[in-house]
């Protein structure tokens, strides 16, 4: 079954997910991929985690405040101190089984997704022959001033905005001076800003909008699929006939299925015989790092985070997720055995070249933000991906 390389994005979800906050700068110490390097980092790894595990025990839990930084990983991607086929039995990667029903697109899957993407263009039909009325949905634009001075906020510059008389929330009683007046015309809104009012400057003064009723908001209109269509919008995913969309739906689906059913076959169905305490550990503060970081972008700390999803102490938080980090860590040993294995590495270039074709200009802010090594780790894990599905046999 011969396949087109287009999973990078499915591909870059999972594994954003799953490693993107164990990213950064590699250490000060780089190793080689030979046997002798596992052999005197294994001992160093088995220090390591006695250590870890000590100190864990001492706390009552495997928590710790270190930040991932990516540390982890050799200068190659690798994980330091963790050869990984030591503790993953290496499955039949070159000759996968793939089950029909995982790689087989049915055409109703294919029409509910092209429904879905032509939902996403539908348009309301304009209609601009009759009055408005009490309920209507219109697109209308407006300029706001006091005194005849503009103010900040007060102006939709042009770019239209939709309201629906009774129930849309504006002040005072200005959208139903809008009622009677036929789109096209430019009415004269006469407001007071409510004393109340949360901008101080603006409170209980009178202002005047100069408004222009667009349209009335009619029936929803799906465009037509037609070779137009779909060069004017998807031209920049290579598509620019009906049927190159159509094909283009069927490997989305295809290769999402691909993608969800071998993450989970290297996550559940792959025996790992031990699992590195230390990479566990690992993940877990990935996992904490993740929701600090989620916590921040909301302006509150990680227990007001941890207390939206009803959970009392960040420890609970965390063996709730437990199967998650699991999985993670599980992921993570299972790809680099098949790296391991089939000697699949990825260089400078490779991961230079993937970025650049997955956002032009973007790899020097990616490696500024994950780092070279842990690119590194996510292009190898790219290749294993497709030199697993090149060989695969599909039913």
């Amino acid at each position: 079954m011969k396949r087109k390389k287009t999973m990078t994005l499915g591909i870059l979800a999972i594994l954003v997910l799953l490693f993107a906050t164990a990213c950064g700068e590699t250490g000060d110490e780089s190793y080689e991929t030979e046997d002798i390097y596992y052999e005197e980092a294994n001992v160093e790894a088995e220090e390591i985690e006695d250590e870890a595990i000590e100190e864990a025990s001492e706390t009552g839990s495997y928590i710790t405040n270190t930040d991932i930084d990516g540390t982890e990983l050799d200068e190659n991607g690798f994980l330091i101190g963790i050869r990984a086929l030591d503790y993953v039995e290496l499955f039949n990667y070159q000759g996968l089984l793939i089950p029909a029903d995982v790689h087989q697109v049915s055409e109703a899957d294919i029409q509910r997704t092209l429904d879905d993407v032509l939902a996403d263009f539908v348009t309301a039909e304009q209609l601009t022959d009759r009055e408005v009325e009490d309920g209507d949905t219109i697109n209308i634009d407006f300029v706001g001033s006091v005194d005849g001075v503009e103010f900040d906020g007060g102006s939709t510059f042009g770019m239209g905005t939709y309201v629906t008389i009774g129930i849309t929330q504006f002040i005072d009683d200005f959208l139903d001076q809008l009622i009677g007046h036929t789109p096209g015309t430019e009415v004269n809104v006469e407001v007071t800003f409510p004393d109340e009012y949360h901008e101080p400057s603006l409170a209980g003064l009178d202002a005047l909008f100069v408004t222009t009723i667009n349209y009335i908001a009619g029936d929803p209109v799906t465009p037509e699929l037609t070779d137009e269509f779909v060069s004017e919008n998807f031209f920049f995913q290579g598509w620019i006939t009906v049927d190159d969309l159509m094909e283009g739906i069927h490997t989305f689906l295809q290769d999402d299925a691909l993608l969800n059913y071998l993450h989970d076959y290297l996550s559940t169905q792959v025996t790992v015989n031990y699992m590195p305490e230390r990479l566990l550990i690992y993940y877990e503060n990935a996992f904490i790092q993740q929701h600090t970081q989620q916590a921040e972008q909301f302006g509150m700390e990680i227990d007001d985070l941890i207390g939206m999803f009803g959970f009392d102490t960040l420890n609970d938080f965390i063996e709730s997720s437990r199967g998650d980090i699991e999985i993670s860590a599980t992921f993570s040993l299972v790809l680099q055995a098949v790296a391991e294995d089939a000697d699949i590495t990825a260089d400078e270039q490779e991961v230079i070249d993937f970025l650049e074709d997955m956002q032009p200009g973007g790899s020097e802010m990616f490696i500024d933000i994950y780092g070279m090594p842990w690119l590194k780790q996510f292009v190898r894990n790219q290749k294993v991906f497709d030199y697993i599905l090149e060989n695969a046999v599909f039913a």
